[in-house]
């Protein structure tokens, strides 16, 4: 089973090379995309035997996702695994996802409340709560952690669902559109840490984007086949 990690990163110098040492371990091929950063990201990140990918300005999560999918599906790779690139994501609970993915689930998604994370800022916990909910109850998306970023996909998942929104709002559409087409989506609990870094998420911004992608959803037919049928 080739598995491809793919690390979107932007200003990630302080832990992207602990990161890419620990992927390295349990997966074929790391890809960082250096999204626009403008400290040492990329030339850690090769240095410590990664591809970079780079943007040349900061486009955001979602554009740094799109590249790292189109170059796992471009290199055939089995599993493509996301998670971020300043340590908050522990890529030693990796083969968890590789086990799930074993059992036959096309999506993976990491849950911090699997495990009671009880060092997560209030606000995220807040929001994440929110638009787990409403995924839940309005588009029958089986997870508790929607926004988590840590995940693993098969191949046909990221082959099937395009990648639209260049911010944070692209790992909803991705979960709502699997959800659609009947891939299975199933999580396993994960570990975070949270230090001083900076959140990427601004708030007026992404929630005003991911609002309006709510929106198009709820009055869009569905894109895709299931894949049942």
């Amino acid at each position: 089973m080739k598995v491809c990690c793919i690390i979107p990163a932007y200003q990630e110098s302080r832990a992207i090379d602990q990161v890419i040492t620990i992927a390295q371990k349990y997966c074929t091929h790391v890809v960082v995309v250096d999204d626009g950063s403008t400290d040492n990201t990329g030339k850690i990140a090769e240095a410590n035997g990664a591809t970079v990918l780079r943007h040349p300005t900061n486009l955001g999560k979602g554009a740094a996702l799109r590249t790292g999918f189109n170059y796992s599906i471009r290199n055939q790779y089995d599993v493509i695994i996301t998670l971020d690139g300043d340590l908050q994501h522990n890529p030693h609970s990796i083969p968890r996802f590789l086990e799930k993915i074993k059992q036959g689930y096309d999506i993976i998604v990491g849950s911090r409340y699997q495990t009671q994370s009880k060092d997560m800022p209030f606000a995220r916990k807040l929001s994440n709560l929110i638009t787990t909910t409403v995924l839940r109850v309005l588009f029958k998306v089986p997870v508790t952690d929607s926004q988590s970023g840590y995940r693993a996909f098969k191949r046909r998942v990221l082959e099937t669902i395009p990648v639209r929104d260049n911010g944070f709002a692209a790992e909803t559409e991705i979960l709502i559109d699997a959800q659609r087409a009947g891939f299975l989506i199933s999580e396993v609990p994960i570990a975070t840490s949270y230090g001083e870094e900076e959140s990427k998420i601004r708030a007026g911004r992404d929630i005003s984007r991911w609002l309006a992608t709510l929106s198009q959803y709820l009055f869009y037919p569905p894109r895709f086949l299931s894949q049942n049928e």
